[in-house]
């Protein structure tokens, strides 16, 4: 494992949002307090998301729900900035949360998504905002 991560970017430039099957990732629908004690933090998509799924359901999709295929080449990319992005925005409220929250205090709980189910067949609810 360490040989592949030598091999990753030491950069990321989060510039879009990243959406594969039900997964998602935006940096303008991260809530303002993402980083506090009692949020929780974001749920990681398993590694292998891209055998998975060829499409995504936008959150806020018109109309909500509408699967939207995708060619391979662009799940692999998904794939790739959706599982690194979540896992490095989870570091970085962990070590906050570590730093500044009162012992007991902190949610670690990885179980926060962007829709109201994973489901991509349930769709009941229509966009669910970012608050926590």
């Amino acid at each position: 494992m360490k040989e592949k991560e030598d091999k990753l970017p030491y950069v990321i430039h989060y510039c879009q949002n990243y959406w594969l099957g039900k997964y998602f990732i935006g940096k303008y629908r991260l809530d303002s307090h993402f980083l506090s004690c009692e949020t929780p933090l974001l749920l990681e998509p398993p590694p292998d998301i891209g055998l998975k799924y060829d499409y995504y359901i936008k959150p806020g999709g018109k109309p909500y729900g509408t699967k939207e295929k995708m060619r391979q080449v662009n799940v692999k990319r998904e794939q790739f900035m959706i599982c690194q992005m979540i896992a490095r925005l989870n570091d970085a409220a962990t070590w906050f949360k570590d730093q500044t929250c009162a012992e007991g205090t902190a949610n670690y709980d990885k179980s926060f998504i962007f829709h109201h189910s994973l489901d991509p067949d349930n769709n009941e609810g229509g966009e669910k905002t970012a608050k926590w």
